[in-house]
């Protein structure tokens, strides 16, 4: 099963550290050049003296020669870089329009002096994204052909549909349009609790930090295992530190119950006002609330954790809210937005879930700081046609699985990964309340067998540390 791991974007790398690098080659092309001078000068000297005195030099290319090609290559070197940081600086610019609208201006004016200088940055440029688009968005209904013509007309009535939906009313397609959607609800969302929200309350206890990505993952409340009962909606695990730091570290349900129902902060209907970045999110205000039941305050130290619909509230948790997020963690997430430079976001997705597909290719941008990952595979390499989309692929412990593989591919940006759940291993006391949707009405607190209750019963059948 192959892991592909990347930022999530477009461009990995830096114009400017490529235009950097660009300065230091055209510095040791100058170096050569001034050795070029110094070796004329030398020819000329030679020149002056007896002819039985004459150098002959034994290498096959003389030092002018080595001078010349060591010189002609840094040059082109030094050129080449110049010209791919131009081509990645105008889809960071195109970027950055399509998803922020004009802004300032100044993107727009940035660009219009790259294609002017450059004009072939901008024939780069599309050849770049046309080969992100291939691997996602509508490209993705090209390239699943060989799934058979059935299988290709579905994802084209998927992806066309969920575009044509999204873009009505001059709404921006897929998760471009994700930061536009999150201004124009901004003033209009609250940052920490605004009201009271009905739920209960079950005091799981302590606990201990989770051993990696994959059992963290397993500790979002989900239908495939009896662990706290069918009710649960959020768990939120309150970390105390010998430094006298608190963290709080949620863990977010995806969409509950039959499609038909209604009624639950997490129904299948809620999804549609976050797919469309609504103010009002019933899912959202439930979190809320949660956090400050366990103890959080606007300023608090609060890391998300979130599956399907849980992962547009994490994502409006960490753009929204009043709390300082640090770290977002999303797996099958409909919609895939970028949380901020100063937030790790670490985002699993399966090639093959079709609620994933949903995000229409992703953010073209960054999902994050420099630590941030799009983790992706395909979760039944085997299955073909229609059966290539598999509801098992979009499940918690499916997931659960990748997680593992990831933390087990010997991947070097793993080491990050570990070491954030080392950070919280650290803690001198873990704390656990798991939030119940209520049960027709009533608001209170419950306890649970302790069978039900422990993280070893929370773990899926892929197992978790």
């Amino acid at each position: 099963m192959t892991l592909e791991v990347s930022q999530g974007s477009v461009v990995a790398v830096d114009p400017d550290e490529l235009r950097a690098i660009a300065n230091r080659v055209r510095g040791a092309a100058s170096v050569a050049d001034s050795a070029l001078d110094h070796i004329g000068r030398a020819n000329a000297l030679q020149a002056q003296v007896p002819a039985e005195w004459t150098i002959v030099w034994a290498d096959v290319m003389t030092p002018v020669q080595r001078c010349e090609w060591w010189q002609d290559d840094a040059v082109r070197l030094a050129d080449g870089l110049d010209a791919a940081a131009d081509a990645y600086e105008v889809i960071e610019l195109r970027v950055l329009l399509q998803m922020d609208g004009a802004g300032d201006g100044s993107e727009s004016r940035r660009l219009e002096g790259i294609l002017a200088r450059n004009p072939a940055a901008g024939e780069a440029a599309d050849h770049l994204w046309a080969a992100w688009e291939a691997t996602s968005g509508d490209g993705l209904v090209e390239n699943w052909m060989g799934a058979g013509v059935m299988g290709a007309y579905v994802m084209a009535l998927l992806v066309g549909g969920i575009r044509r939906f999204r873009t009505t009313g001059g709404r921006r397609a897929g998760s471009l349009g994700e930061p536009g959607r999150a201004a124009r609800r901004s003033g209009r969302v609250p940052g920490t609790s605004g009201r009271f929200v009905d739920m209960l309350e079950q005091r799981v206890g302590a606990t201990t930090a989770p051993t990696g990505l994959a059992s963290s993952v397993a500790r979002i409340p989900n239908g495939e295992t009896e662990a706290f009962g069918e009710k649960a909606r959020v768990r939120i695990d309150k970390y105390a530190f010998p430094t006298g730091e608190e963290r709080f570290v949620v863990y977010i349900s995806g969409s509950r119950g039959a499609p038909w129902k209604d009624g639950d902060p997490f129904d299948w209907g809620n999804n549609v006002g976050l797919y469309l970045g609504e103010a009002e999110s019933e899912g959202y205000d439930f979190v809320l609330e949660a956090l400050e039941r366990a103890g959080a305050q606007e300023g608090s130290f609060v890391d998300v954790n979130g599956f399907s619909q849980g992962t547009m509230v994490a994502q409006r948790i960490a753009t929204d809210s009043d709390f300082r997020v640090g770290h977002v963690t999303t797996i099958g997430a409909p919609v895939r937005m970028p949380v901020g430079e100063d937030v790790t976001s670490i985002a699993i997705a399966h090639d093959d879930d079709p609620v994933a597909a949903l995000s229409d290719g992703g953010s073209p941008a960054s999902l994050g700081d420099d630590d941030s990952l799009l983790i992706r595979r395909t979760y039944d390499e085997a299955a073909t046609g229609l059966r290539e989309w598999k509801v098992g692929a979009h499940r918690v412990s499916a997931y659960e699985q990748t997680a593992r593989l990831f933390e087990q591919s010997g991947d070097p940006r793993a080491e990050s990964v570990r070491e954030y759940y080392a950070q919280l291993g650290r803690a001198s006391s873990v704390e656990s309340f798991v939030y119940h949707a209520p049960e027709g009405g009533g608001n209170g607190a419950f306890s649970a067998p302790p069978s039900a209750v422990s993280d070893a019963a929370a773990a899926s059948s892929a197992g978790a540390g």
